[in-house]
């Protein structure tokens, strides 16, 4: 067994609301960017690029610019949005494949630190 797919045996036993296949959990594992879809205080849709890590349970949201954004501080406890990580397999032949989930996300603090812990209920995939 090499060391990812015992890092994804680890992580397979916590539980989500959504149940990752092997295939999923590598496609995520291997990949920190991904686009979030959420709907702010203004009522208007938004989507934005955003850098993820993902623990097999949760997906992290962080950066530099995260606790200035006016967006990300409308992020209220179980705010329903979807991170969408897709890609395209060759840059020589038209092959699409990711992941969409949806979840609830809520946005923490940590002394100076803001970042969105987002809890996967829902998920959909393809090309994998």
């Amino acid at each position: 067994m090499d060391c990812l797919e015992k890092m994804m045996t680890q992580r397979t036993r916590r539980t989500t609301g959504a149940d990752f296949t092997e295939k999923e959990l590598r496609y995520l594992m291997e990949r920190s960017l991904g686009r979030l879809a959420f709907v702010c205080s203004d009522t208007q849709a938004h989507i934005m690029p955003v850098l993820f890590e993902f623990d097999g349970a949760y997906f992290y949201l962080s950066g530099w610019n995260l606790k200035y954004s006016e967006r990300f501080q409308d992020v209220s406890p179980n705010s329903k949005v979807t991170l969408l990580v897709d890609d395209v397999e060759s840059p020589t032949r038209w092959v699409p494949r990711g992941v969409e989930i949806t979840g609830e996300a809520e946005s923490r603090e940590k002394g100076n630190y803001l970042y969105v812990r987002i809890k996967p209920v829902g998920k959909t995939s393809w090309g994998l």
